[in-house]
């Protein structure tokens, strides 16, 4: 992983993996090109441009331009790659992405960086907290949530191989204490599938991204009482990897969804929507509670919307009467 600091801030984690990542695929994919919108310092792409550069266009401050032109770059055959804020993405340019990505189902991958929360000093206007809600109901585009830097690796490997708009969400950091490793060793992520990191047979936390580690720290709480949780890390978002879903949520029987991200339209709604067809059974839903971002310290942020460890437990001690 690249050791280079910007701002003051390391570039370790998933911009280093994003980073390495569309280097190597630079290198496999002869007709992959990267598309920026002027985010590549802080999206940490510039050394694509460095090693590839007439694979490496910039549009200017104009995300709308950079999505339809990918769309025009994939009709020739080649493969865009558009790394951008995830509020440009799915705010900005949702009409070219909801006719020109999904309608037009372009070979186009799309990586959100900076989602939910993860980008604390931007405030509201960066905080994208409904991409998924957007991106999910738009027709054709898989949406992809990664729990680590390493699985993401993974992710933009089986996106590039994938013939179709892919959508793969990330964050610009993590308070230190979760910024590391979450994923055991040799875990091989799918495109299609979600996993289950931790087995129990009580409650399900079924969670997706940065609230992976929380939600294994209450599985470990949890068990300190006498409550055996299973934790899923929710990768497949749209389409949802039922089979796992449903396989949980009929072992356990009590469901707690956890995201960076609105609980309307979010994680916690594909969830119930599987499950309300599939295996009806009692959930609660950790996110941010239709709210607006607001700029302060990460730490700060993650309490006040309540994406916490401690606000897990909480609704799996409620959903369980204890």
């Amino acid at each position: 992983m690249s050791p280079k600091m910007m701002y003051g801030v390391s570039l370790k984690g998933f911009r280093s993996a994003l980073a390495d990542s569309l280097l190597a695929m630079g290198e496999r994919y002869p007709n992959m090109v990267v598309v920026d919108a002027e985010t590549g310092t802080a999206t940490n792409v510039l050394d694509f441009r460095d090693a590839y550069p007439d694979r490496y266009v910039t549009m200017g401050i104009a995300e709308q331009a950079a999505l339809s032109f990918a769309f025009a770059l994939s009709r020739s055959g080649l493969i865009p790659v558009v790394p951008l804020f995830s509020c440009f993405l799915s705010h900005r340019a949702c009409d070219q992405l909801y006719v020109q990505i999904g309608y037009a189902n372009a070979n186009v991958k799309l990586i959100g960086c900076y989602t939910g929360i993860s980008s604390p000093n931007t405030g509201a206007t960066h905080q994208c907290m409904n991409d998924i809600a957007i991106i999910r109901s738009t027709p054709n585009i898989r949406v992809v949530e990664c729990a680590d830097p390493s699985e993401l690796q993974q992710a933009i490997e089986q996106a590039m191989a994938y013939v179709g708009p892919v959508y793969i969400r990330m964050i610009r950091g993590d308070i230190p204490k979760y910024d590391k490793p979450v994923l055991p060793e040799g875990h091989k992520f799918a495109l299609d599938r979600s996993s289950v990191l931790r087995e129990g047979s009580d409650i399900s936390l079924i969670a997706s991204g940065m609230m992976v580690p929380r939600a294994l720290e209450a599985a470990e709480i949890l068990s300190q009482e006498g409550i055996s949780a299973e934790v899923v890390n929710m990768t497949a978002i749209k389409p949802v990897d039922a089979e796992t879903l449903v396989a949980t949520a009929k072992k356990t029987g009590h469901v707690v969804t956890c995201e960076n991200h609105n609980i309307f339209g979010g994680v916690g709604s594909a969830v119930a929507e599987c499950l309300c067809e599939k295996c009806p059974v009692p959930m609660r839903l950790v996110g941010v509670r239709d709210q607006y971002g607001w700029s302060g310290d990460l730490e700060d942020l993650v309490k006040m919307f309540g994406l916490t460890t401690d606000e897990i437990l909480r609704n799996a001690r409620e959903l369980l009467g204890r």
